[in-house]
């Protein structure tokens, strides 16, 4: 064997071979293992660093709520003890069907003053009556309604001692100077319009807090008890009732009240009762002619020729219900005591003219309006109104609060049931007169080219060569306009050059 030939068995270099292929494995292993700790550690390093800037958020944000958590209390238990220190009731009432007494409202004001007081102090004995209610000092008292309507239902059925219009708008005045939280809401015609207000106020109410007892006067109607059905087991609500109560009010458990000394406690009626029979009303004989004087009666064929009865006259001129009072100068003359007949008076040598020829009406002036030669409208002349006329104009206003309808008292034509302007009292002419002065001030939507007979309304300036107002005048559309009428224009087409 020669000593270069490799020795047999295995070969030693394979062992450490494989020993450093083993520990580079592990050096590998290591590194990996280093490199995933290193990894995880920045992972964990970046997480942490989040959580406490979370956290330091969190501590910031549980400052922040804790502070306003103590505004917040704060802010509560103040407006709690503002709740607690001034509680008040509010009372609506439907004056429509909730009336107030009759003498009272023909009192005026001062009947307003006796029936406001009247009501603070019941109200204010039936809180003191209830411990949750005994510290309410602040009453509202809310009545709305149509004082025109009421007034009218009032003077048609009798009750009211009294034929004034204005005596419930003065009570109304009265009810609302003698307590300063009263109110005396005058909403015009119309059912709706006081129901939608009132409905309104009460669920205003309703929400308030401050408002411990809520009172309805409105029993009368059962629209009430369908709108009071979302209300049920409300304890601040309570029911004033006046006259009965409808049907549907009896399911509700509310509580219930009545003042009869304020209130009337029966229903309106709805006209005057008619009388059983009227008075029988003697005959009035004519007057003779002038020339008949002293002539005897006439024969018994003649008599019921010359009798005549008075047509019964309603009251005031506006209703059916008045018995006639034949008046003094239509009576019977006694016959003259000296004995002449128609046999005497034909032997009398004067002649005797006796004029049977009936007088004519001079016949009523026709309705027309006026154009100018370019056929635009000219507005006939008024005469001078009355200032005792424009006064009493302005009075009705002032005590109706209201402006009086044109469509009523110049045409007669208002059919508007809800209408929101002051019927009333027919006027007199003197104050037509005035009205017609005053409606002249409007302008009408058609300007000069209006053709309506019966308009009111202004249909140019009055003095639209040299107008005061220039372009602030309401007719400033109308000046350099010729205002001298030219023609007449009837109701029948007919024309008239002037």
């Amino acid at each position: 064997m020669n000593r270069y030939d490799p020795p047999e068995g295995p070969d030693p270099a394979q062992a450490h071979a494989a020993a450093l292929q083993t520990w580079e494995n592990m050096v590998h292993d290591r590194h990996r293992i280093e490199h995933d700790l290193s990894m995880g550690f920045r992972d964990l390093l970046t997480r942490y660093r989040e959580k406490c800037a979370e956290c330091e958020r969190e501590k910031r944000n549980a400052m922040i709520w804790e502070k306003e958590q103590r505004m917040s209390e704060r802010e509560l238990n103040s407006l709690k003890t503002a709740a607690e220190s001034s509680p008040f009731a509010f009372v609506v009432v439907d004056g429509d069907g909730a009336v107030f007494r009759e003498d009272l409202i023909a009192m005026g004001e001062e009947g307003g003053r006796q029936a406001a007081h009247q009501l603070h102090q019941q109200l204010k004995d039936y809180f003191l009556e209830h411990p949750h209610l005994s510290n309410i000092d602040t009453v509202f008292v809310h009545v709305v309604l149509s004082v025109e309507g009421l007034s009218r239902a009032l003077i048609a059925s009798g009750v009211l001692p009294t034929t004034d219009h204005t005596a419930l708008t003065r009570f109304g005045r009265g009810f609302c100077r003698a307590q300063p939280l009263f109110s005396f809401t005058d909403v015009g015609y119309g059912k709706e319009q006081a129901d939608h207000k009132i409905r309104k106020l009460f669920e205003v109410m309703e929400k308030n807090i401050q408002c411990r007892s809520l009172i309805l006067a409105g029993c009368h109607d059962n629209g009430y008890a369908t709108f009071l059905e979302s209300f049920r087991g409300n304890q601040k609500i309570t029911l004033l009732e006046t006259t009965p109560a409808a049907a549907d009010f009896r399911k509700f458990t509310f509580k219930r009240i009545s003042f009869p000394h304020v209130f009337r406690s029966d229903p309106v009626p709805s006209r005057q009762p008619v009388p059983q029979s009227f008075a029988p009303v003697a005959p009035v004989m004519a007057a003779p002619p002038p020339g008949f004087q002293n002539m005897a009666a006439p024969p018994p064929g003649f008599q019921n020729m010359v009798t005549s009865t008075p047509a019964l006259s309603p009251p005031n001129g506006n209703g059916p219900n008045r018995l006639p009072t034949p008046p003094a100068a239509m009576a019977p003359s006694k016959p003259d005591a000296t004995p002449n007949s128609y046999a005497t008076i034909g032997r009398g040598t004067a002649p005797i003219t006796i004029n049977i020829a009936s007088t004519k009406r001079a016949p009523a002036a026709r309705p027309f309006y006026q154009l100018n030669k370019d056929d635009e409208r000219v507005d006939v002349q008024l005469a001078k109104a009355d200032s005792n006329a424009v006064k009493s104009l302005e009075d009705r206003r002032q005590m109706s609060g209201m402006n009086l309808c044109n469509k009523y008292h110049l045409a007669n034509a208002c059919k508007n049931n809800n209408c929101n302007f002051y019927h009333g009292d027919r006027l007199n002419p003197a104050e037509m007169l005035a009205l017609r002065h005053k409606t002249r001030n409007l302008v009408c939507n058609s300007g000069h080219k209006c053709r309506e007979i019966g308009c009111n309304l202004g249909h140019h300036c009055s003095n639209p060569g040299s107008c005061y107002f220039g372009d602030d005048c309401r007719f400033h559309e109308m000046h350099g306009m010729d205002i001298t009428p030219t023609i007449k224009i009837y109701e029948d087409g007919t024309r008239e050059v002037v």
